[in-house]
């Protein structure tokens, strides 16, 4: 079966996201997100970080065999109108799109979500993750991307470019909190820039 990133236009869009250095999901990342929309038939999708809709497209059309949709939030404004021109282009009509901060959107939203996927601001994942957790139903999956943050979170702090020493940090906290959590089972994927795959238990 021909994968979603293979079509001319996903190729298309992905030069595109690499020309204005916006970042995008890896081959690999896409493979696994459409395999556990699959296997868990998710139909309820949250997406955090728009860029110009190439995860969103991947999610959006895995999600057609169980008649779901994707809700996805971008805080650029430019973004968001590329994106809904993508949607439109490639026919997708099961997307919902919201421009401005996830912070300010998710109080606005109703209903649980079975499957959020976390593709933002890395500083910024365990101020989202305390409001979705909420958001996330019983038996769903969260997925956050890039969270072993260019293999820089293994290394000693004073290692790094003091720089991102508190972009480390705020990913620790963030993993920590998701590996500890009472009502979530972790597991961490080296694929792409790392996968950090969260289920809700029932």
């Amino acid at each position: 079966m021909n994968r979603i990133i293979d079509s001319d236009f996903m190729k298309q869009l992905a030069e595109e996201c690499k020309k204005n250095y916006i970042a995008l999901i890896s081959p690999e990342t896409a493979d696994l997100l459409t395999l556990l929309i699959d296997c868990g038939k998710y139909s309820r999708i949250l997406e955090i970080g728009t860029g110009l809709g190439y995860s969103t497209i991947c999610l959006a059309q895995a999600a057609i065999p169980h008649q779901g949709f994707v809700v996805t939030i971008e805080r650029l404004p430019q973004r968001v109108e590329r994106a809904r021109e993508c949607f439109a282009l490639y026919g997708l009509t099961n997307i919902r799109s919201y421009a401005g901060d996830a912070q300010d959107v998710l109080p606005h939203l109703e209903g649980l979500f079975d499957f959020i996927f976390m593709d933002a601001a890395m500083g910024q994942y365990l101020d989202f993750f305390h409001q979705l957790f909420p958001k996330l139903s019983p038996g769903g999956l969260l997925v956050a991307d890039n969270i072993l943050f260019e293999d820089l979170i293994t290394r000693d702090r004073f290692h790094i470019p003091r720089r991102r020493r508190t972009m480390q940090q705020r990913i620790r906290e963030f993993l920590q909190t998701v590996r500890s959590h009472p009502e979530l089972t972790t597991r961490i994927f080296s694929i792409g820039d790392g996968l950090a795959v969260c289920k809700r238990n029932c």
